[in-house]
């Protein structure tokens, strides 16, 4: 049987999934910005980036907080204080519960030709073979992992204690792994490709284990 070809075919192509080569994270990346003033980011202008206090993990907000700000360098964004920022960025993250599908692989086989004669069937191919096609079902596991930007303007924010928000990203994948640590760094790498962008729809995203932004995101 070649289960295996097709279960890592089915793992990269629609689950985003470790198989038989690198793995491939689909990402939907939504980019949104007010229809009555759609503002534009100023190029270089200033950040500061707002930790959650009450996240569960401290250590893993801050690694994100740090990611964010390598990003948005990149961008040629500069990172200040609260009080001098002109723009204030929020962020959230998480990972949904898990939930079982169920889906219909192909299961592939050979006929064969060779000393057994034609008609006889072996689990691989020996002078000729011709493919023959099953399917059978198969269980998964899989989790939503998702990233939440929020960008607003710090003076209205200092002065009136309320938000203006000026853009927001979401950044979603579905897949087998629950390693958000790893997970985010595919995320962000998808949602700062439309950076201060609004999209119109979702724009979906293919990323692999060796994109050169998402290896940079995880030194």
């Amino acid at each position: 049987m070649h289960r295996f070809v097709i279960g890592c075919w089915l793992s990269l192509s629609l689950l985003g999934l470790p198989g038989c080569a690198p793995v491939i994270y689909q990402v939907q990346v939504n980019g949104y910005t007010d229809p009555a003033s759609p503002a534009v980011l100023t190029p270089g202008a200033t950040f500061f980036i707002v930790e959650n206090q009450e996240a569960p993990n401290p250590l893993l907000e801050k690694e994100i907080k740090g990611k964010i700000t390598r990003l948005l360098a990149k961008q040629g964004y500069q990172i200040t204080t609260f009080d001098q920022a002109a723009y204030l960025l929020f962020f959230s993250y998480g990972l949904g519960p898990a939930r079982n599908v169920s889906v219909t692989l192909p299961d592939f086989s050979f006929y064969e030709w060779g000393p057994s004669g034609p008609g006889s069937r072996r689990a691989y191919p020996y002078f000729f073979a011709v493919p023959y096609w099953a399917s059978y079902p198969y269980a998964e596991t899989i989790y939503d992992r998702w990233l939440l930007i929020n960008v607003v303007d710090g003076r209205h924010y200092r002065d009136q204690k309320a938000y203006l928000t000026l853009w927001v990203g979401e950044a979603r994948s579905t897949g087998t792994s629950a390693d958000l640590r790893v997970a985010v760094n595919y995320l962000l790498t998808a949602v700062f490709e439309q950076f201060g962008k609004n999209t119109g729809k979702a724009m979906p995203v293919d990323l692999n284990q060796e994109d050169l932004r998402v290896k940079e995101l995880e030194k």
